[in-house]
């Protein structure tokens, strides 16, 4: 959807971020709703765990939005460099993830398309959610029914696969996977196709993280397992 820029901001002399939505979406209405409520919806939030935005703007109608450069590298990046994570490191990470995650449900926003490549890990171990692109104010219009089953599939709750709107769950599942392929190193489907993987979260049993390394905690597991429940009823409810 947009290029990212490192700008210098010469007015507060600090390094910044620039995103700019890219040139022929800028005439598209849909995408230039989605890349304004990413800025809506993250400016509203201020978290040491969501990447912070400056300033969102028009120029000529080059839509961009301004914000906080982070040093380090996506959790994803970590995860194919390291493979799976050591437990306690893995609680702290998740520890930041749930807390942001949490201020942002506060304010009524569902990120949507939480999954390791939307989370920056900066130098000193600080983690942050970025990317709030679909990200969806619970009061807000349903844009389009491709929007309702956007999201990356590797990570997609059951009921947003099957179309239904996301909510606070959804997004507690999308965790749940993620907190998984910490401790395992990857993710718990795959599948060819998108699709397959679709039906799987819908359908297959989350397989056992103690399976993988017996050494993990009961109650570790007993986390993945509730938070990737099918039923989004039986989730953790924030």
């Amino acid at each position: 959807m947009a290029d990212v820029y490192l700008a210098m901001d010469t007015l507060l002399n600090r390094e910044v971020a620039i995103k700019i939505l890219r040139g022929e979406l800028s005439n598209d209405p849909v995408n230039l709703l989605r890349f304004q409520r990413e800025a809506s919806a993250a400016s509203g939030i201020s978290h040491p765990n969501i990447v912070e935005i400056y300033d969102v703007g028009d120029d000529n109608g080059r839509y961009f939005i301004v914000m906080e450069i982070v040093r380090g590298k996506t959790l994803k990046q970590l995860i194919q460099q390291r493979g799976a994570i050591d437990v306690d490191e893995a609680l702290v990470i998740m520890k930041q993830l749930v807390a942001g995650l949490n201020q942002a449900h506060k304010h009524n926003i569902i990120h949507r398309d939480i999954k390791p490549q939307n989370i920056l890990i900066k130098d000193d171990g600080t983690a942050k959610i970025a990317d709030f692109g679909i990200a969806r104010a619970q009061d807000a219009t349903q844009l389009t029914q491709t929007d309702s089953v956007m999201g990356s599939v590797h990570y997609m709750a059951p009921e947003t696969a099957r179309g239904e709107s996301a909510t606070e769950q959804s997004d507690i599942y999308s965790v749940g996977i993620v907190f998984y392929e910490l401790l395992v190193g990857d993710v718990p489907y795959n599948a060819e196709a998108a699709v397959q993987v679709a039906l799987k979260h819908m359908r297959d049993e989350i397989p056992s993280v103690r399976a993988f390394n017996p050494s993990l905690p009961q109650s570790v597991e007993n986390i993945i397992t509730k938070a990737t429940a099918k039923n989004k009823f039986f989730r953790y409810k924030n």
